[in-house]
């Protein structure tokens, strides 16, 4: 069985709508998966309808950006999209990347890089974010790759960069909760703290209400797999995996990159124990 529980679709910063995604996930052969857009549902609908069509099990999900300079992505799993505290989360979020990306916009036209606000939507097909400001970079000539956009304006120190307003973990952790789902810090290596840091952290969000830990991603190296799992165990959190597919254009990586490590049965059951909904027959 194959699955991947972190993937991105055209309502937040990937490339491939979601029914195009969910068909692409089937041709791989995954036996289920969760969408997990940036501080959006609107996806959820079109991809469980597809994923039901190939007879794929789905997983309503989101991942809420958290943090400020040091970002900190919480993800939602079983999540009701319909939420009143979701909905007004993401609203709220939305109008929060609008305003980022017209000062970034601004910033960047002082320094030479004029880039209008239009393509920069007609790159977005949801939740607007950085790389849609990238692809308008690369699409008008003033960056080779998405990548080197990222590394030639829009992070910390180049002209480009504007912070994120700033969410707690508590925030994200309650938003999720209130929506009836399970927080599970995302990438957890992609913080590049050492392990007694993270310990740390993750004790204290573990208080806040995170519930789990994404040890299973392509940021993380073999040899940190059980350092993550010791961590895991240790605060009692549950496990969980996803390869952050955005598409090729935004990520080098591939549907199911990173489960494969993932002996995922029994963690998958406490997941949806904890989600309170029946697992797939073949989890059984």
């Amino acid at each position: 069985m194959k699955i991947d529980l972190h993937m991105h679709s055209t309502a937040s910063d990937g490339t491939m709508p979601p029914a195009a995604l969910m068909q692409l996930a089937h041709q791989e052969g995954f036996s289920l998966v969760a969408l997990t857009d940036h501080d959006t549902c609107s996806g959820i609908g079109e991809a469980a309808r597809v994923a039901a069509e190939y007879g794929m099990d789905f997983l309503p999900g989101i991942e809420l950006s958290c943090g400020g300079e040091k970002e900190i992505h919480v993800l939602g799993y079983g999540v009701d999209p319909e939420s009143p505290q979701l909905e007004a989360f993401s609203s709220r979020r939305e109008q929060e990347r609008l305003d980022r990306a017209e000062q970034m916009l601004l910033k960047l036209r002082e320094a030479g890089i004029p880039i209008p606000m239009e393509d920069v939507l007609r790159n977005a097909g949801g939740m607007i974010g950085r790389p849609h400001i990238a692809r308008a970079i690369v699409q008008l000539g003033y960056a080779s790759s998405v990548q080197d956009a990222f590394r030639r304006y829009l992070v910390p120190g180049q002209c480009g960069y504007v912070p994120k307003a700033e969410v707690s973990v508590h925030e994200g952790c309650e938003t999720i909760l209130s929506a009836g789902g399970v927080p599970i810090l995302a990438h957890p290596m992609e913080l590049k703290s050492g392990e007694m840091a993270l310990e740390s952290l993750v004790h204290y969000w573990h208080s806040e209400g995170l519930m789990g830990m994404e040890v299973y991603h392509p940021s993380t190296a073999n040899h940190k797999v059980h350092m993550l799992l010791s961590i895991a165990r240790r605060e009692q959190l549950l496990v969980t995996g996803g390869s952050d597919f955005h598409g090729p254009e935004v990520r080098n990586t591939i549907l199911g990159q990173g489960c494969d490590r993932w002996d995922f049965k029994e963690d998958l059951l406490r997941l949806y124990e904890a989600m309170q909904k029946d697992c797939p027959t073949w989890l059984k």
